[in-house]
């Protein structure tokens, strides 16, 4: 063997392993059809070294061995769909698919291992999600379209558009740094809000607390303390509320780390330690309820419009500028304070906030301290909810989780703090 040699049989294996697993999927999609087969199991992985072999001889012959060899599978592909289509069968997935299961061939061909790998991974999952991705595309709504795209409109064209430097007082307000912000937790709000509408909403009230815990467990422990009041429902309600709450400080720690991963250090133990309770929490008052009814598609909205976008800009703005002052004006007690009263309108303004401060000349320990107020105290909003609107069990059972965690993330940050 030569020294090309192995490196050239690792190209071609990756491109047949590509297309083995594209057509997998398609000689079983096919399979259910009354026409003639196209491609599948054995001829995908032939499409794929078909175009992996010129682009290993492309110093030799040159690209015109992989346009000539593009053209005739392109040809094969479309006599395929003519002949197909003639039948009344409308759609070009498999022959689509071929297409680009040889272009993902010659990528793993020019030694693109790692991304021909990558796309031929996302490529099936998307032939294979089809009925999900079917019935999730019927389900959405207009208006649930349109903040998909003011979505991108915000991160696509007018992120690029916002200057990148500091005005304002102590130079903290930054355009483009404001707009990454309000662009990352829209995504994240959104992405919550798409997975509820994925899973749906009969797989229970679990996974429809932990979803939902990504756009507002808030809201979670409110439409949860109301459906409490259907006795039977009470246990599964609990768990819901306590693993949205649970789910809250994942997300504040993925938005903090996002934004300085420098805090993870300080931050982590004071989250994680809530977390764990919540968690364990949530999973004692779930055992046996796994068959409950969810919460109704109506209690979760889409978080996302340019409207929620701008006034969470001008919060986390407000809430910036406030932190600051705290900290050059009133030292550690003063951030605080700002932490506990921003953390009743949101959690994710001061999280990003409070991340944006650096460690300085004083470290992490306040930073992080103070964003565990933030969560403490959200959570003890929620507290507060359990109770006001709660009925029976339901109410103790969020009351006491949410208060342990509570006190264990107070006694976490304390040890940050170095105070005992």
């Amino acid at each position: 063997m030569t020294d090309t040699t192995i490196p050239a049989l690792e190209r071609l294996l990756v491109a047949m392993l590509v297309g083995f697993l594209v057509g997998l999927d398609r000689e079983r999609a096919e399979a259910r059809k009354d026409h003639a087969l196209f491609a599948g199991v054995r001829t995908f992985p032939v499409i794929a070294l078909a175009g992996a072999i010129p682009m290993l001889l492309e110093d030799r012959v040159g690209p015109a061995l992989l346009v000539a060899t593009f053209l005739a599978i392109a040809a094969v592909a479309v006599v395929s769909y003519v002949r197909t289509s003639a039948h009344g069968r409308i759609g070009a997935t498999t022959e689509m698919a071929a297409l680009a299961t040889f272009l993902l061939g010659a990528l793993a061909g020019a030694g693109q291992l790692v991304v021909a790998g990558a796309a031929g991974v996302a490529l099936a999952v998307l032939l294979v999600g089809k009925p999900r991705l079917e019935a999730f595309s019927n389900a959405l709504t207009t208006e649930e379209i349109r903040a998909a795209l003011e979505l991108a409109v915000i991160t696509v064209i007018v992120l690029p558009l916002l200057p990148d430097r500091g005005y304002g007082p102590w130079q903290a307000l930054n355009p483009r740094e404001i707009w990454i912000v309000v662009v990352l937790v829209s995504a994240l709000s959104f992405v919550g809000f798409v997975a509820v509408r994925v899973l749906g909403a009969g797989r229970g009230m679990a996974i429809t607390g932990a979803v939902g815990g990504l756009v507002s467990s808030t809201a979670i422990t409110i439409s949860m303390a109301e459906r409490s009041h259907a006795g039977a429902a009470r246990p599964a309600a609990a768990s819901a509320a306590v693993l949205a709450s649970t789910i809250m400080c994942v997300r504040m720690a993925v938005l903090a780390g996002a934004v300085d991963a420098g805090i993870l250090p300080r931050l982590l133990p004071i989250l994680a330690v809530m977390a764990a309770a919540g968690g364990a929490a949530a999973w004692l008052m779930g055992r046996g309820q796994a068959g409950r009814t969810a919460v109704a598609d109506g209690s979760l909205t889409n978080p996302f419009s340019l409207k929620a976008a701008l006034t969470f800009a001008a919060v986390y703005t407000l809430v910036l500028l406030g932190v600051r002052a705290a900290q050059e004006h009133l030292g550690a007690g003063g951030l605080y304070l700002a932490s506990a009263l921003s953390a009743i309108v949101s959690v994710d303004a001061p999280t990003v906030a409070l991340a944006h401060l650096g460690g300085g000349t004083t470290g992490w320990s306040a930073p992080a301290a103070a964003i565990g107020v933030v969560a403490i105290t959200n959570t003890l909003v929620k507290f507060g909810i359990a109770i006001a609107y709660g009925a029976g069990s339901f109410r103790s059972r969020v009351a006491t989780a949410l208060g342990v965690m509570s006190v264990l993330g107070g006694l976490a940050g304390l040890a940050v703090l170095g105070r005992f």
